[in-house]
C-alpha cells in the first residue's frame, strides 16, 4: 500500500475486550459481517452469476441454456474425480464444469462488461467490503473488445459504484503462463496504457509447474518499472521453490495462494523480512484438493511466523462463497478472535496496490 496511515477502527477496538479473547462462532460471524473489509484476490470472470449471463445471452444471440448452473461445491469430488484430474488440471476441470467458458462472443459488449462489474462491486459493498481489487484476464474479452474498451467499461462501473455505494476498487490485469511471454508482454503494455481506467497491478497466473518464472521476467519487469503492483500465483500447485522464484526473479510483492511457503521455514523468514503478503483463498484450496480439510490449511503456522496473510474468496461463483464466509471459516476453524480477524483485514489494506480510504 502506498500510504502508511491506514487504520481500521471497529467496535472491538473501542471495547474493553482483551486482544487474546476468543469469540464464539456466532459472535464471530456477526462481527465479520459488520467489519469493514478489504479483498485483494477476486477474479471477475469466475464471480459472475450464470442466470444473469444466460438472460443477457438470450437477448444477444437467441435461446440458450438457462439452467441455474452447477450447484454450490461442498466436496472435492463434485469438482473432478481426483483419480483423473490432479493439480492444475483440476482447476481447468472446475472452470469447464462451471460453463464459464461457454458464453457467446456476442455477449461481450461494453454495456455487459460494465453491468457485471457493477454487480460484482454491489455485492462486495453489501458485505461491507470498502476496497477490492478485481482481476480480469479473459482472453476473449480483450480480443473482442480491445483492452481500452474492456477496461473502460469496467472503469465506468468503478466510478458508479464509488459514487453510489462508497466502495473503492482497482483492477489487476492477469496474464496467463500457458499463453506465453509474448502475449504476457502485450497484456502488460495494455495495462500500463490503461492505468487511468483504475489498473493498479498485474497478476501472473496459470500452470506454475510447467512454465518457469524466468519466461515472464521481462513483461513483469515492465509492469514494475511503470509503477504497477506485482502479484504472482505461486505455492498453490507447486512447492516453495515457486514462491522463491516469484519473489526473487519476478519481484512479486504479493503471492496468490502461497500455502506451500509454509513448508520452508527459511522462506517464511524471507517473506516476513521483505514484507511479501500472501493472498490465501481457503475454500478454493480445499475444493481443489490442495488441503485435506480446512484445518489442514497452514494459516496458524504462517501467522506465527509473522508473515503478512490475507483471506480472499478467489472464485465466488464457482465455489459458492464470499469474503465474509471465508473469514468466518478460518475464524471458527482456527479459533481466531476479533483481533486476529481484524489483523487479516488490516494486512490486506496495507498490501493493496492503491491507497485504501480510511474507514469509519
Amino acid at each position: 500500500m502506498r500510504t502508511a496511515d491506514w487504520r481500521l477502527q471497529t467496535d472491538y477496538d473501542r471495547s474493553n475486550t482483551t486482544p487474546s479473547a476468543r469469540v464464539t462462532p456466532a459472535a464471530s460471524l456477526q462481527f465479520i459481517r459488520e467489519l469493514p473489509k478489504v479483498e485483494l484476490h477476486l477474479h471477475l470472470e469466475t464471480s459472475l452469476r450464470l442466470r444473469r449471463l444466460a438472460g443477457r445471452g438470450r437477448q444477444a444471440s437467441g435461446p440458450q441454456d438457462d439452467s441455474p448452473g452447477p450447484p454450490v461445491v461442498t466436496e472435492p469430488q463434485r469438482i473432478a474425480d481426483p483419480a483423473r484430474f490432479t493439480g492444475y488440471d483440476r482447476l481447468r476441470r472446475l472452470r469447464y464444469l462451471s460453463r464459464a467458458g461457454r458464453i457467446a462472443d456476442e455477449w461481450y459488449t461494453p454495456e455487459n462488461i460494465e453491468q457485471i462489474t457493477l454487480e460484482l462491486l454491489e455485492e462486495a459493498a453489501l458485505q461491507r467490503v470498502r476496497y477490492v481489487e478485481v482481476r480480469v484476464g479473459g482472453r476473449r474479452g480483450f480480443a473482442l473488445l480491445g483492452a481500452d474498451r474492456m477496461l473502460g467499461a469496467m472503469a465506468r462501473a468503478r466510478a458508479r459504484a464509488h459514487s453510489r455505494l462508497g466502495i473503492s476498487s482497482g483492477f489487476i490485469v492477469t496474464v496467463v503462463r500457458e499463453r506465453g511471454p509474448e502475449e504476457a508482454e502485450q497484456r502488460v503494455r495494455e495495462a500500463i496504457a490503461c492505468r487511468d481506467c483504475g489498473v493498479v497491478g498485474v497478476d501472473l497466473a496459470g500452470d506454475e509447474q510447467n512454465y518457469p518464472p524466468a519466461l515472464f521476467a521481462r513483461p513483469l519487469g515492465l509492469a514494475r518499472e511503470a509503477g504497477l503492483g506485482i502479484t504472482v500465483h505461486a505455492g498453490e500447485f507447486s512447492g516453495p521453490a515457486s514462491v522463491w522464484t516469484a519473489v526473487y526473479h519476478l519481484g512479486a510483492q504479493r503471492i496468490g495462494h502461497g500455502i506451500r511457503a509454509a513448508d520452508d521455514s527459511e522462506l517464511l523468514t524471507r517473506l516476513r523480512e521483505r514484507g511479501v503478503t500472501l493472498e490465501l483463498c481457503p475454500t478454493s484450496n480445499l475444493h481443489l484438493g490442495l488441503c485435506a480439510s480446512m484445518g489442514a490449511l497452514p494459516l496458524r503456522r504462517l501467522l506465527d511466523a509473522g508473515v503478512s496473510v490475507t483471506v480472499n474468496s478467489d472464485d465466488p461463483m464457482l465455489l459458492g462463497t464470499d469474503l465474509s464466509r471465508e473469514l468466518h471459516a478460518v475464524a471458527t476453524t482456527f479459533s481466531l478472535g476479533a483481533a486476529e480477524v481484524t489483523r487479516l483485514v488490516t494486512n490486506a489494506a496495507r498490501a493493496a496496490f492503491a491507497p485504501v480510504p480510511a474507514l469509519p
